[in-house]
C-alpha cells in the first residue's frame, strides 16, 4: 500500500469507530427509555421479549467499548489494539446475525403471546394484588386509543355491561358504564399493538444491515492497517 493509501485507512478507521461510539451510546439511551417509559407494554409480553432492553443496553456498551479500542488503535496505530478491535468486531457481527435470526424466529410468535397475555390481563383487572395489570391495560388503551383485545366487547366477558374508564376518549370517573359507542374507542389494542411496534420493523432491518455492513468493512480494514503497521509501513 503507498502511503496515501495508508492515511485514508487509517482516518477511515477513526472516523468510522467515532460513529460506531455514537452508536453505542444511542442504543444505550434507547434501551434504558424502552426500560423506564414503555415499561407498561412490556407486561404484554412473555418471557422472551421482557429482556429486550437490558440487551440493548448491553449491545450499546459493548460496541463503545469496541469503538474505543478502533480509536485509539487506528490513532496510534498500535497493532495489540487494533487486532483486539478486530477480532471484538468480528465476535459482535457474529452474535448480532445470531440475534437478528432469533428475532425472526420469535417473530412469528409474537401475535399469539401479546394475546395470550392480554386475555390473561383482561381476567385479572382490577383484581386484588393485580395492581401492575391494571395500570398496563389503562395506560395502553389510554395511549394506543383502543378497548379491549380484538375490540371494546371482550371487556363484557369479565365486567359485565361496562368497560374500563380508560377505554373512554374523554376519560372521566364512571364512564365506561355509558356504553354510547362513540364515546369508547372501538379498535382493539391488539392491532394498534401490532401496528405501533412492527410497522418499523422494516426500518430497523434495513439501519441493522447497514451496520453490520460497515462492520464487516471495520473488521478488514482494521486487519489491513494492523499489517502495514506490523510491516513497518507507518511512520
Amino acid at each position: 500500500m503507498d502511503s496515501c493509501c495508508d492515511s485514508m485507512i487509517k482516518y477511515f478507521m477513526f472516523i468510522i469507530n467515532l460513529l460506531f461510539a455514537v452508536v453505542g451510546l444511542a442504543l444505550i439511551v434507547i434501551g434504558a427509555y424502552i426500560q423506564i417509559a414503555a415499561k407498561e407494554f412490556l407486561d404484554f409480553l412473555s418471557d422472551n421479549y421482557l429482556n429486550t432492553p437490558i440487551f440493548i443496553i448491553i449491545i450499546g456498551c459493548i460496541i463503545f467499548v469496541v469503538a474505543f479500542f478502533g480509536c485509539c488503535g487506528a490513532w496510534h496505530e498500535n497493532t495489540c489494539m487494533i487486532y483486539t478491535y478486530a477480532a471484538m468486531l468480528g465476535l459482535l457481527l457474529i452474535c448480532e446475525i445470531g440475534a437478528g435470526i432469533a428475532a425472526f424466529v420469535l417473530k412469528g410468535e409474537l401475535k399469539d403471546v401479546v394475546e395470550e397475555k392480554m386475555v390473561q390481563g383482561m381476567k385479572n383487572y382490577n383484581a386484588p394484588g393485580y395492581d401492575g395489570v391494571t395500570n398496563a391495560w389503562d395506560v395502553m388503551q389510554q395511549d394506543l386509543n383502543c378497548c379491549g383485545s380484538s375490540n371494546y366487547t371482550n371487556w363484557f366477558q369479565y365486567t359485565p355491561n361496562q368497560v374500563p374508564d380508560s377505554c373512554c376518549q374523554i376519560e372521566k370517573k364512571g364512564c365506561g358504564s355509558d356504553l354510547f359507542q362513540n364515546q369508547i374507542y372501538q379498535r382493539g389494542c391488539l392491532r394498534e399493538f401490532e401496528d405501533r411496534f412492527k410497522s418499523n420493523i422494516g426500518i430497523v432491518g434495513g439501519v441493522a444491515l447497514g451496520v453490520a455492513f460497515v462492520q464487516l468493512l471495520g473488521v478488514v480494514f482494521s486487519c489491513c492497517l494492523g499489517k502495514g503497521v506490523r510491516k513497518g509501513e507507518y511512520v
